[in-house]
């Protein structure tokens, strides 16, 4: 019986997969760093930020836990990805939890406690279901 962890995809495939999840994981970095800008006490009453707290405060904070969320998933497939390219070997765990750490820490650091929290948690939540995958 073949399991996800038993099949190894194309060369071709994982080069086609890394191009994409490079490019959304950069795109998502650079959305959340605009979004941190623009959330600067100088531009977030003239911002888009600011008029979207004007709508809700809550929904610049799922706006920038989703980015984040987003960025570590793109990026923990770029990583697992690349790793099987050059070596032929799997990512490990320890690869993921490295990045969940700078994920969260970015998260944390550009946004504050509260948004690093969430994006911390809801990351372990894909943890999880990466997990599940290999079962």
């Amino acid at each position: 019986m073949n399991t996800v962890s038993d099949e190894t995809p194309e060369r071709r495939e994982m080069i086609r997969s890394t191009v994409v999840t490079v490019a959304l994981a950069a795109a998502l970095l650079i959305l959340g760093l605009v979004f941190w800008a623009w959330s600067s006490p100088d531009v977030v009453e003239t911002s888009p930020v600011g008029w979207l707290n004007g709508i809700s405060p809550y929904l610049t904070v799922v706006l920038e836990v989703l980015m984040m969320l987003g960025f570590f998933v793109f990026l923990v497939v770029t990583v697992i990805n690349l790793k099987m390219y050059l070596t032929g070997i799997r990512a490990g765990w320890t690869e993921v939890v490295l990045l969940l750490i700078l994920v969260s820490a970015m998260s944390w650091l550009m946004f504050g406690p509260a948004t690093g929290v969430a994006t911390a948690i809801l990351s372990m939540g894909f943890i999880v279901y990466l997990y599940w995958l290999q079962d």
